[in-house]
């Protein structure tokens, strides 16, 4: 089935299997991925991109691509109890479904659905205009309670990662991957040197400051306890072959999730709505949420 694409959309294909969805507006510039129903790109007119993607991506059916804002689904990390299964899930490596796009007074409404696991289904909507908007939609088609992971794992552009500050995470219980020990997120504005991985215990928006490119993007949350703060470092990210070995000064993972110990149990019949959305704000020179 055809979808009716309004004049700034269009459909174009990367790579066997791998079909993207261009919108080219007035005021943005954007791709979304039907292979994992990813937003790939996201550029405002005239200035620089709000997401990362790596000149290296893989564009595969199967595989994951690096960069934009993969969907880690039906679960984050490794799968809880079969270590066979891929990490973080099946929907960032499946083909997904274009279901709408519509245009409303500049804004960009599209939605997705994607693969079936285990008697759950995924949706996914995106607004994009002024802000961009994602929300994941899970829903329990079995007859049991089924436990639900995910994260929208967005790679934020930024400037030079060791001079980008993160704020508004103060004193939140956290889990730290990197050093195998729950501890307390710092107050004040967090930087990034070396290898970062949390999952950060918080409700609260979060602000990354780029003074480099002069702006910052706040990262706002529905549906989610917990953000997953996430940068590789020089070393790891030497070992990953799809990213350039600098790509680590280009980007800091901002992650709304569902992850950790807010790992979500749905009913048979209910379903679960995890969004965020992405602002990009003037700079300023104290840091605040």
């Amino acid at each position: 089935m055809s979808v009716a694409l309004p004049p700034a959309a269009s459909l174009s294909n990367r790579a066997p299997g791998v079909d993207i969805l261009v919108i080219a507006a007035a005021d943005f510039h954007a791709e979304i991925s039907l292979l994992g129903g990813q937003l790939l790109s996201f550029r405002p007119a005239g200035e620089q991109p709000l997401l990362y993607l790596s000149p290296q991506a893989r564009y595969q059916p199967g595989k994951a691509i690096r960069g934009g804002v993969p969907l880690c689904w039906p679960w984050f990390g490794p799968h809880p109890c079969d270590p066979a299964q891929p990490a973080h899930g099946v929907a960032r490596t499946q083909a997904w479904r274009l279901d709408e796009v519509r245009e409303d007074a500049g804004t960009f409404h599209v939605k997705l659905s994607g693969p079936e696991h285990d008697g759950l289904t995924a949706e996914m909507e995106y607004r994009l205009g002024a802000a961009v908007e994602a929300a994941l939609t899970t829903r329990n088609h079995g007859d049991r309670p089924l436990r639900l992971g995910a994260a929208l794992h967005s790679y934020l552009a930024v400037g030079d990662a060791r001079l980008a500050t993160l704020s508004g995470l103060d004193g939140a219980r956290c889990h730290d991957k990197v050093a195998g020990r729950e501890s307390r997120w710092p107050d004040g504005e967090f930087r990034f040197h070396g290898e970062v991985d949390s999952i950060v215990y918080s409700e609260r928006p979060a602000l990354l400051r780029d003074p480099v490119w002069q702006r910052c993007i706040r990262v706002t949350a529905e549906g989610a306890g917990s953000v997953v703060v996430w940068n590789p470092g020089a070393e790891k990210t030497a070992l990953l072959g799809d990213l350039p070995t600098t790509a680590w000064l280009d980007f800091v993972c901002v992650e709304t999730a569902n992850a950790g110990d807010d790992v979500r149990e749905l009913a048979p019949g209910a379903n679960h709505r995890m969004a965020c959305r992405l602002t990009l704000e003037p700079f300023h020179a104290e840091a605040g949420v």
